[in-house]
């Protein structure tokens, strides 16, 4: 039986722990740099560990820096810093529910607005942007001004569907672009009349959620974002077909939602997307 009765100074917050071997930062398909860590950086599991054809349960006791394999197993924040090794060490981190430390780059309100984990700009597992809700996001409990330096803000880590953390993508005219599977990924603009274009892929598992976002510049010059669904086989918001999600000179804050859920992404927010 859980028991969530105060045995510990009446100060200290309320978190669930969990003790799991940090790898540090991903770079190869298998392989790991035991990078530092701060406290209150997000960690994801390592949740294609070892044989895809083998029962592991390390896939979920064993964590890494975010990246964009991982967006959607977010485990959790680290209780401490920890020092750079050689090899993986046992850490303890806190899940979500917990009232603990985030590591954030920006100012703070408390009770306000919304930070989710950063997967590949600036230091992967700081919280710094508004993603989506879930797992992986975070309510400030404790007002803070950022200066130069990351720095420690008391916060309520989010529970329920996986937020899949938060990317920066620089978009150009003309281009094709990558965005992770699932979570938010933040575009800056450009001026062109070109489009930059994404393929978004069927999704994985029920209710993994997309989001586009155009934040920084806006798009002007009469070029576009332009999404495709694979295989044709979306759902408008109207509930008939989607094949395609279009917007044309983005205004910063411009974004769109997507969902996974039977067989098919469905269109389920979004203002100025030309849905065809």
């Amino acid at each position: 039986m859980v028991s969530f009765a105060i045995n510990a100074p009446e100060k200290l917050s309320r978190v669930f722990s969990e003790w799991v071997m940090y790898e540090g930062a991903r770079s190869g398909a298998t392989t790991h740099t035991a990078t530092a860590l701060k406290e209150g950086q997000a960690v994801c599991y390592n949740a294609d560990y070892g044989t895809a054809t083998t029962a592991d349960g390390r896939r979920f006791n064993r964590v890494e820096l975010p990246n964009t394999v991982h967006a959607q197993f977010f485990a959790g924040v680290s209780a401490r810093e920890i020092p750079a090794g050689s090899t993986p060490q046992l850490i303890e981190i806190y899940n979500p529910g917990s009232v603990c430390n985030i590591y954030v780059a920006v100012s703070t309100i408390l009770n306000r607005g919304l930070l989710t984990f950063d997967v590949t700009s600036g230091v992967a597992g700081q919280f710094i942007r508004e993603g989506m809700p879930g797992a992986g996001s975070a309510t400030p409990q404790q007002t803070t001004t950022y200066v130069a330096t990351a720095q420690l803000c008391l916060a309520l880590l989010q529970v329920g569907l996986p937020s899949g953390g938060i990317e920066l993508v620089e978009l150009a005219g003309g281009s094709a672009f990558v965005a992770m599977v699932g979570g938010t990924t933040q575009c800056t603009g450009y001026s062109a009349a070109t489009d930059a274009t994404e393929t978004i892929v069927d999704g994985l598992i029920p209710s993994l959620r997309k989001k586009i976002v155009v934040k920084g510049t806006a798009i002007d010059g009469g070029g576009a974002i332009v999404l495709t669904i694979e295989n044709s086989d979306g759902i408008m918001l109207d509930g008939t077909a989607l094949a395609t999600l279009t917007y044309t000179n983005a205004a910063i804050g411009a974004g769109s939602t997507i969902e996974w859920k039977d067989g098919a992404w469905h269109h389920i927010q979004g203002a100025g997307w030309a849905e065809a």
